[in-house]
């Protein structure tokens, strides 16, 4: 994948995250039945069929999605030299998903409210591709290390670890009120990753 489709590719993404923050606000503001698409459309300032261009249906829109495909971190991660370690190509595919992947503080609030108030919602939220973002890292790591996936623990141990540290960063970064970044977390959960605990 080409750098400008990686960026059409995050332009696009961006602009679905929008149209979705403004579906869910609709539905913590107005309620589940004055969601339409022409209600989410005209808050979103764009037209229902641009809408349709994102979306295959309204419910679609109440769906957290990343803004990465498996496809983009996947290129990311093979666009690093060949002979860097892993854990460092792993620390910048990492930063990535944590500026564009991981909503924020108040994102996640406005989240958790339409899950408290429409649980329904909940049980109906997709993997949004995470399935498929492993995986293919997964593959990634194993041919970058010259492993086997299906026997080798090492490439799925190096992004499960990758994903922990992101959520754990982001949800620190939270609570924590020393200044440290969400960047700056994760930097300092590779470095131990690196010298191995």
């Amino acid at each position: 994948m080409s750098a400008s489709d990686q960026r059409r590719e995050r332009q696009k993404a961006a602009k679905r995250h929008a149209i979705t923050l403004t579906a869910v606000r609709l539905v913590l503001d107005k309620g589940l039945d004055a969601m339409t698409v022409e209600a989410i459309s005209e808050a979103a300032d764009i037209s229902p069929r641009t809408f349709f261009n994102y979306f295959s249906t309204k419910d679609e829109a109440l769906q957290m999605r990343p803004s990465w495909s498996a496809e983009s971190l996947t290129a990311l991660f093979e666009a690093r030299p060949a002979d860097e370690p892993v854990f460092r190509s792993m620390r910048v595919v990492a930063q990535e998903i944590a500026d564009s992947f991981v909503p924020a503080r108040e994102e996640s609030e406005l989240w958790r409210e339409l899950w408290r108030r429409h649980p329904e919602l909940l049980a109906k939220r997709g993997s949004g591709g995470e399935e498929e973002m492993f995986r293919s890292l997964i593959l990634a790591v194993a041919e970058r290390v010259g492993a086997d996936p299906m026997k080798d623990s090492y490439p799925s141990v190096v992004v499960t670890s990758a994903f922990s540290v992101i959520q754990w960063a982001v949800r620190f970064s939270w609570i924590n009120q020393d200044g440290r970044t969400t960047a700056n977390l994760i930097d300092e959960a590779f470095d131990l990753l690196e010298i191995g605990l």
